[in-house]
């Protein structure tokens, strides 16, 4: 569960940064929109990933737990 949200994390920060460093050089309000606007897609679509990263990694562990009991069963008599 730690590698998707270190990536999200990650992602974030160069997002955000470059959010920042677009923003200071806008030369217009219109600039300033475009840049929030590109800003508020990208956060979706991280936000998204993490979501699916999450729900895959949950599902592994769950699938891990499931075949260990079933091992576990299997060889009990």
């Amino acid at each position: 569960m730690q590698e998707p949200i270190r990536i999200f994390l990650y992602n974030y920060q160069i997002m955000s940064d470059n959010f920042w460093a677009q923003y200071r050089n806008s030369k217009s309000y219109e600039d300033v929109l475009e840049c929030y606007y590109q800003f508020s897609k990208n956060q979706c679509v991280i936000i998204e990933t993490l979501l699916e990263n999450l729900r895959m990694a949950q599902n592994t562990d769950h699938l891990k737990e499931d075949l260990h009991l079933m091992l576990r069963d299997a060889f009990t008599f």
